[in-house]
């Protein structure tokens, strides 16, 4: 039985970049994609709940959730943008608000009471497939290369990735070319907590 066919694309993770080397199917040579930033503690995500609570106001205590939109809805105010925020300086934003035209110093203590999903699973023609702990700024280059790179099997064109869309259980799915990413045709995807990545198997 003939070998079956390499996959063209071939991920690395050199130092503080990722190098990527398509091989014979580009002419272009390796393409170096340095990673950003990243920050060591991510704010406030969609997903995320929190417990609230104003000193001598117990109708604004609670339990708020973070919708997808990044917000949370608070009494009397509504919407207080929460996105990449701590608690604390969530706090100080419901503070301001409530005491502009509400209470007369107000005193708000926010914690957070349960994080929503912080990881992205990577599946299919990897070599480890997996869970990888999600953090601010991953995007697909990366993750395939945290989780071993791409297997002689994969197809690298036909990348599936699955994301809620924020009404409900509701998911959708679209087709990603991490091949084009790698040749600067399309540009990196930044990951969301809870994506799901899926490499299929090259046709024969």
């Amino acid at each position: 039985m003939p070998a079956r066919p390499r996959s063209a694309l071939s991920l690395l993770a050199p130092g503080l970049g990722v190098l990527l080397s398509l091989g014979t199917a580009c002419n272009r040579g390796p393409v170096r994609v340095d990673a950003p930033v990243l920050a060591p503690h991510a704010g406030l995500r969609p997903g995320d709940e929190l417990d609230i609570r104003v000193f001598d106001e117990d109708r604004f205590n609670g339990t708020y959730a973070v919708a997808e939109d990044g917000t949370i809805d608070f009494p009397m105010v509504g919407g207080v943008p929460v996105t990449g925020l701590t608690k604390d300086e969530v706090a100080r934003q419901i503070e301001a608000k409530l005491a502009d035209g509400y209470l007369n110093h107000p005193h708000v203590v926010v914690q957070i009471k349960e994080r929503g999903n912080r990881e992205v699973s990577i599946l299919g023609q990897v070599n480890e497939a997996g869970s990888l702990g999600w953090r601010d700024g991953l995007t697909l280059v990366q993750a395939v290369s945290l989780a071993g790179g791409l297997t002689p099997f994969a197809a690298p064109a036909r990348v599936k990735l699955t994301r809620r869309t924020g009404r409900g259980e509701e998911t959708v799915t679209f087709e990603i070319s991490l091949t084009a990413i790698v040749d600067g045709r399309a540009e990196d995807l930044v990951l969301r907590p809870g994506d799901i990545v899926f490499v299929p198997e090259t046709r024969i």
